[in-house]
């Protein structure tokens, strides 16, 4: 019988626990970055992530109905063979269970829930991503920290394959036009996406003979979101290839100078020094892909005509600013709470049930979620702070199990 299969109650908390340490770890590093001021990131966080706890456990059954445990895994199988489509990005991956977590954590920080409230729609959400992790992790393990932060996703041959196709850097003015271009993509998958990760994702770094490959998407034109007419003509997604010098880098690795290349839970590469990365490039390649798996395919383009693929971009970028800036903000908060639900659309999306999700509610809003927006939103930031301190998740209450409780102080439970 087709259905996802529920991991008991104690892995449950091992789940909440373990996941809690991973986004400590992304958050330690993600802290150096900056803001945007036109988006209300904390506010719509908070409502999107308690969105997602809610609602969303009815819609990992119903695709546990689908196309039970075998298909669940094999939705990721796609993102072994396939680049610049959403089932490969580690951000919609890693951080689907990232965000079942915080959306719990801003509910009982806030004062919306207790710590005891809704502890079925966590098992549920942990088992669905669990399943998600096996397969799309070799290695069998949840998270890049517990595996050296490298994320190889792609399968070697595919690899190998890209590495073919790559066009050297030794001319500097199309060096100059490619750091334009990995901006702006960058920038764009940033700006479709309101500012959050799940529009761009780098895996990696890959071995192919002397050099290291990455390979970093761009998801520049999410057609689901309601403000794809802002973005123009641009495809689904930008994609390039990236080799590095790697004895240069284990050079560097050895005299200090490169002390940090690593790829985070969200698919980010962190380098220290943070330019580190255009130091040791050697060639490119781009492509385009014009729909999100299962359909669509992914063109190279020619580095040459990358010119008017920036010229899209800076308009497209200019556009979505000023779209940004004329939005109400409390609308902005509604329409970056579709950004994460979106999370868990490339999962429907890779098994054509996409329209049938949208019809049994995928995109709505039920009245816990707003009448928990409208009680906690002005405190949105503080709430935030607080659920991300320390490691302040407290997991499920268990006969002997102690942990911090955020409102209610030190709680213990013996029977």
């Amino acid at each position: 019988m087709k259905k996802l299969e529920l991991m008991p109650i104690e892995e449950t908390v091992k789940w909440a626990k373990h996941n809690s340490w991973y986004v400590a770890d992304l958050l330690a590093r993600r802290g150096t970055e900056g803001e945007n001021p036109l988006i209300p990131r904390a506010e719509y966080e908070m409502l999107s992530f308690q969105t997602t706890f809610l609602q969303h456990p009815w819609l990992y059954l119903w695709l546990g109905e689908k196309v039970g445990m075998e298909g669940i895994r094999d939705i990721c199988s796609s993102g072994h063979r396939e680049f610049g489509i959403k089932t490969i990005t580690p951000c919609n991956i890693q951080w689907g269970a990232g965000i079942a977590l915080f959306g719990r954590l801003f509910l009982i920080d806030g004062g919306l829930i207790g710590p005891n409230d809704y502890i079925d729609n966590l098992r549920i959400i942990y088992s669905f991503w669990k399943t998600m992790f096996e397969g799309y992790m070799r290695e069998g393990k949840p998270a890049v920290m517990d595996v050296g932060y490298v994320l190889q996703v792609l399968d070697q041959d595919v690899v190998e394959d890209l590495a073919t196709q790559v066009e050297p850097l030794d001319d500097p003015e199309l060096r100059a036009t490619f750091g334009q271009f990995n901006s702006l993509a960058q920038l764009m998958g940033f700006l479709d996406h309101y500012d959050c990760r799940l529009g761009l994702g780098d895996t990696g770094p890959y071995e192919v003979d002397d050099k290291l490959i990455l390979v970093r998407d761009c998801f520049v034109n999410e057609k689901s979101f309601p403000w794809t007419f802002v973005v123009g003509d641009l495809p689904f997604s930008y994609s390039m290839v990236l080799t590095f010098d790697k004895k240069k880098m284990m050079r560097d690795r050895k005299n200090g100078k490169l002390k940090m290349f690593s790829i985070y839970n969200t698919g980010t590469l962190f380098c220290d020094p943070p330019d580190y990365e255009d130091e040791a490039l050697l060639d490119v390649a781009v492509y385009m892909r014009d729909q999100d798996y299962p359909n669509g395919t992914s063109t190279r383009i020619p580095l040459s005509e990358l010119p008017e693929h920036i010229a899209k971009l800076e308009s497209a970028v200019e556009r979505m600013y000023q779209y940004l800036a004329m939005k109400p903000w409390f609308d902005k908060i509604l329409e970056g709470n579709w950004v994460y639900v979106s999370a868990s659309l490339p999962y429907v999306r890779a098994h054509d049930l996409e329209a049938e999700a949208a019809e049994m509610g995928f995109w709505d809003m039920d009245l816990r979620s707003m009448e928990y927006l409208l009680k906690g939103y002005t405190k949105a930031g503080e709430v935030q702070r607080n659920a991300t301190a320390g490691l302040g998740a407290p997991p499920l209450q268990m006969p002997g199990f102690r942990c911090r409780g955020t409102k209610l102080g030190r709680y213990e439970i013996r029977n």
